[in-house]
C-alpha cells in the first residue's frame, strides 16, 4: 500500500473526473504503488501519479499504460479518453493563443528502416522525464536511435519538439535564444541577462509538454544551462562522450548492433537483384564492424551496382586495400567520422591509441597509470569497453585501419619502442 495521495484537483472538470476514475481503477486492483506500476507500464512513477492528479489530461499512451498496469480494459479506456478529449489531444491545434505561431516541430527527418535496439528503446521508454544522455562511438547510430525514440514520443509532447545540432560548437545561449523564439517568446523578453533567459526557458519546459533533442554535444558546458527538472518535458542529449560532469541524468551507452540485427539491416537494404549468400551477409557485417553508419554507406555503394555478386564485391574491397576507402559516399564517410573523434584527443591519448592499434584485437588490461587516457579514448568513441573495468578494452577493425592511415600523416604521434604504451612520452 502506497502513501496517501493528494486529493484530485476538482477544479479540473472532466479532467478531474477522469483522474478520479483512474484512481478508482487502481483501488480495484489493490492499490499497487506507482513504483510497482512503473515496472510494467514503461513510464516513470511520477508520470503515472500525475495522470491521476486531475491537474492535466494524461496522454493516451500514458492512460493505456496506467490501465494495463491495473489490469483494466484498454479498449474501454481508449473510448473514455477519446470521449473526454474529443480525440484532439493526440493532434493538438497547431496555433497558440498568443502569437499565432505553430508549435515547434524541429526534429530532422525520421530514420527509415530502423532496425533493432529493442533493449535500448525499452530502457528509454522506462527512463521517465529525467534528462537522458545517449553516448557511444562514431557511427554506432546514436542519432538514429534518438530520433526514432523522439518520433515515438512526439504525439505525447503536445507543445512540440525542439532540436539543435551542437557539433559546430554554438554557445548554449545562442541555442537558448532560438528555442525561446520558437516557443513564441517576444523579442523584448530576450533582452535580459542570460540567467533571465535560462529561467524563462526552464519555466516554459515545466509548464508545457515539450521534447528537446540536443545532438552532437561536445561537452557539458554546451548543455548545462539547457537542462531542466520537469515531469512534463523530456530532454535527450546525444554525444560521443558520456558527459560525466553532468549530475542527475540517466545515461544510455550505445554499442554496435548485434550480428543478427546487422544482417537484418543488410537484407532490408540490399537491392533484390544482388546475389548474396548467408556467409556474404556475415562478411559484410564484419567488414563494417556492425556499425549502422558503415552499413548504411556500404549498402548505398552496393546499390550503385545492383546486379553484382556480393561475395565478389567483398573480395575486391579486401584485395584493393583499406576498408575505409570504400566506406564513403556523398557527404557520408566513416573516415571523417573517425577523424573528427581523433582530433579531439590529447597528444598522450593519440600516442596510446597508436600503441594499442599494434596490439591484438582484445587490448586487455592496461597499467593503472593509463586509466585516465583510456577514459579519454572511450569518451571520444575510439575505444570500446566491455564491463566495468579496463579488462575488456577493444579497438574495432575500422579504428585500427584508420590509425594505420594516420600513422603515416602523424608519425610524431606513434610511440617509439615495443614496451610500455608510455614509451616516447
Amino acid at each position: 500500500m502506497g502513501r496517501p495521495e493528494k486529493p484530485v484537483n476538482n477544479a479540473g472538470g472532466l479532467v478531474a473526473q477522469f483522474a478520479g476514475e483512474l484512481r478508482a481503477l487502481r483501488a480495484r486492483a489493490g492499490n499497487p504503488t506507482y513504483r510497482e506500476m512503473a515496472r510494467s507500464a514503461m513510464f516513470s512513477s511520477s508520470v503515472l501519479s500525475s495522470a491521476a492528479s486531475g491537474n492535466r489530461m494524461p496522454s493516451l499512451s500514458v492512460t493505456l499504460a496506467f490501465v494495463a498496469a491495473c489490469g483494466g480494459d484498454q479498449d474501454g479506456w481508449r473510448q473514455r479518453w477519446l470521449a473526454v478529449t474529443g480525440g484532439h489531444m493526440r493532434f493538438p491545434t497547431r496555433e497558440r493563443v498568443t502569437g499565432k505561431l505553430p508549435y515547434p516541430a524541429q526534429l530532422p527527418q525520421r530514420p527509415r528502416g530502423f532496425i533493432g535496439r529493442v533493449a535500448e528503446l525499452a530502457w528509454l521508454r522506462a527512463a521517465g522525464d529525467t534528462p537522458i544522455v545517449i553516448s557511444g562511438p562514431a557511427g554506432v547510430g546514436k542519432t538514429g536511435l534518438a530520433l526514432y525514440y523522439a518520433y515515438t514520443r512526439a504525439a505525447d509532447m503536445t507543445n512540440g519538439q525542439l532540436y539543435a545540432d551542437l557539433g559546430a560548437g554554438p554557445s548554449p545561449y545562442d541555442v537558448l535564444d532560438g528555442f525561446l523564439r520558437a516557443l513564441g517568446v517576444p523579442g523584448d523578453q530576450l533582452a535580459g541577462t542570460p540567467d533571465h533567459r535560462v529561467g524563462l526557458y526552464r519555466t516554459l519546459l515545466v509548464e508545457r509538454r515539450l521534447l528537446v533533442l540536443l545532438d552532437n554535444v561536445l561537452d557539458e558546458r554546451q548543455v548545462r544551462p539547457l537542462l531542466v527538472e520537469t515531469d512534463t518535458s523530456t530532454t535527450v542529449l546525444v554525444s560521443r562522450k558520456r558527459l560525466l560532469g553532468l549530475r542527475e541524468v540517466r545515461r544510455l551507452p550505445v554499442t554496435p548492433l548485434s550480428r543478427a540485427d546487422s544482417v537484418e539491416m543488410i537484407v532490408a537494404g540490399l537491392p533484390p537483384t544482388v546475389t548474396a549468400g548467408p556467409d556474404d551477409l556475415d562478411r559484410l557485417a564484419e567488414f563494417c564492424g556492425d556499425l549502422p553508419l558503415a552499413l548504411d554507406i556500404a549498402l548505398r555503394r552496393i546499390a550503385l551496382r545492383p546486379h553484382v555478386i556480393l561475395g565478389q564485391m567483398l573480395d575486391g574491397w579486401h584485395r584493393n586495400g583499406n576498408a575505409l576507402n570504400w566506406l564513403s559516399i556523398g557527404d557520408l564517410s566513416m573516415r571523417e567520422a573517425l577523424r573528427s573523434a581523433y582530433l579531439t584527443l590529447s597528444h598522450p591519448a593519440r600516442m596510446l591509441l597508436h600503441w594499442l592499434a599494434r596490439t591484438a584485437d582484445r587490448v586487455g588490461p592496461l597499467p593503472s597509470e593509463e586509466d585516465e587516457l583510456a577514459d579519454e579514448l572511450i569518451d571520444a568513441g575510439i575505444l570500446s569497453q566491455a564491463g566495468h573495468d579496463f579488462a575488456g578494452l577493444r579497438l574495432s577493425p575500422l579504428v585500427r585501419a584508420f590509425v594505420r592511415d594516420m600513422a603515416c600523416s602523424f608519425a610524431r604521434d606513434v610511440p617509439v619502442g615495443a614496451g610500455s604504451p608510455r614509451a616516447g612520452y
